[in-house]
């Protein structure tokens, strides 16, 4: 494993646990919400933060998932063809990959600057919404980083 494979499985990694706390963090706000709530001392702001925070969990997750190949792919027609066509298909289909990812990182980055330009932030907490653009537009990144890797271990072992 080459040291660029290594880092891209470690920043994938660190990012689905950062995904993986903010998950739990999110249960344990909801749960003390819904217990306070039957004492009529609801916790103000729940619903925003679970909200910021579910965008959180789903894009850290993503390279993640796209490191372990978790994300549903259908083959049926690609399985029938060559082992060539086969190669040409998979790496076609991973540049476009990139190519998405790397247009939505750059679309967040831009929304978070004119969020963060426009001072916009949430209703009840007043919280900014730009650093949520920046996790998704950084995790967005990291997925092209993953594919890349695919495509270039691919190169090397000649398999997938």
């Amino acid at each position: 494993m080459s040291r660029f494979e290594q880092f891209v499985t470690w920043l994938s990694r660190l990012l689905d646990q950062i995904a993986g706390w903010s998950l739990v963090a999110m249960m344990s706000l909801t749960v003390a919400d819904v217990i306070l709530r039957s004492f009529r001392r609801p916790i103000l702001g729940t619903y925003e933060i679970v909200g910021l925070m579910g965008a959180i969990v789903i894009a850290l997750a993503m390279p993640h998932t796209t490191l372990q190949r978790g994300h549903v792919a259908v083959e049926i027609v690609v399985s029938s063809l060559s082992p060539t066509a086969q190669t040409i298909i998979t790496l076609i289909t991973r540049i476009l990959s990139i190519i998405l990812f790397a247009l939505i990182a750059w679309e967040c980055f831009h929304y978070g600057l004119d969020l963060k330009a426009a001072g916009e932030v949430s209703m009840t907490l007043r919280l900014p919404f730009y650093p949520i653009l920046y996790g998704i537009a950084f995790a967005a990144a990291a997925v092209c980083l993953v594919i890349l890797s695919r495509i270039l271990q691919r190169g090397r072992e000649g398999s997938d």
